[in-house]
């Protein structure tokens, strides 16, 4: 009896060792998969940020200003109407 209570006790501490192994390793993985995905989040922030920039530079009357010099556009256009606007005008 005193055989058997041994070797149980041995082999539920081997399996317990295994166990907390096996953790400590699972656990180191998770945390350099939370390593490399802060990292990337970090990347992924600065370059929606630069992007943002550039399509507030694309959407701004300036940029537009300058795609119209380089297109010749020398003055702005009149509008032309074919009626009075006398509502407009309280007239």
């Amino acid at each position: 009896m005193k055989k058997i209570g041994k070797v149980l006790i041995g082999v539920l501490f081997l399996t317990l060792i295994a166990a907390n192994l096996y953790i400590f390793v699972s656990g180191m993985t998770i945390g350099q998969k939370i390593s490399y995905l802060e990292k990337e989040t970090k990347r992924l922030h600065k370059e929606n940020l630069s992007l943002q920039k550039k399509a507030y530079e694309a959407d701004s009357l300036q940029f537009a200003a300058s795609v119209a010099a380089q297109l010749d556009f020398a003055q702005k256009a009149e509008p032309y109407f074919l009626e009075s606007l006398g509502f407009a005008l309280r007239k």
